[in-house]
């Protein structure tokens, strides 16, 4: 049975956090998957040399994409799943995908707490090792994993309450109002918002307003 998520908290602002029970949330796939960070950081690196050698930085084809599961390694019911998975992510079904918005989407699915996950999401997604985060970037790496928590049948956000709550993060947390977070506050940012930890966690359903 699933543990109820964490509590309402004053900073949650009306937002209210479900019991999440008798769902298949994605921090549940952590213990069905056996992808460790190695792999997932190996396929990147993977894609991005298959990228770079087709003149497109950022898609990948689907041969592409099992020829690289093959070259890292990846078992074969785990290579079942990301299939699975690339066919989610492949919006315009001709069999290509952005392969940032696959990896920062799945790495949830590696061991580790909450903190351990979005480390993980912010430096797969932090390419250009710049170490701060736009609303913008933030959106994406967010988006990309309730896509992948949406495939498993959590319950998800809309893309509007998302945006929403990266501009409550960011009011909170931008403490410089520079429009960036650097890596000090965007980790602040996720320990202390109940409702980013219960989201990446799978741990309840989030609900803006009533």
């Amino acid at each position: 049975l699933a543990r109820p998520g964490p509590g309402p908290s004053t900073k949650n602002m009306g937002n209210d956090i479900g019991k999440g029970a008798n769902r298949l949330a994605i921090s549940a796939m952590a213990n069905v998957t056996h992808i460790e960070k190695r792999e997932l950081l190996a396929l990147q690196r993977r894609f991005q040399e298959l990228a770079a050698a087709n003149g497109n930085p950022n898609t990948i084809t689907r041969e592409e994409f099992q020829a690289a599961l093959e070259y890292v390694g990846i078992t074969e019911s785990d290579s079942e799943i990301l299939d699975r998975l690339f066919t989610m992510f492949d919006k315009t079904g001709d069999d290509q995908i952005n392969f940032r918005e696959f990896v920062v989407g799945i790495a949830p699915l590696i061991s580790g707490d909450v903190v351990d996950k979005l480390n993980f999401a912010f430096n797969l997604y932090d390419i250009d090792n710049s170490g701060e985060i736009r609303p913008a970037e933030m959106t994406f790496v967010l988006t990309s994993m309730n896509n992948v928590a949406s495939y498993f049948g959590d319950s998800v956000m809309t893309r509007e309450q998302v945006e929403g709550l990266v501009d409550d993060i960011f009011k909170e947390s931008d403490a410089n109002r520079s429009g960036t977070l650097t890596y000090a506050e965007y980790m602040h940012a996720v320990s202390e918002h109940p409702i980013l930890v219960s989201f990446i966690t799978g741990g309840g359903t989030v609900r803006f307003g009533k």
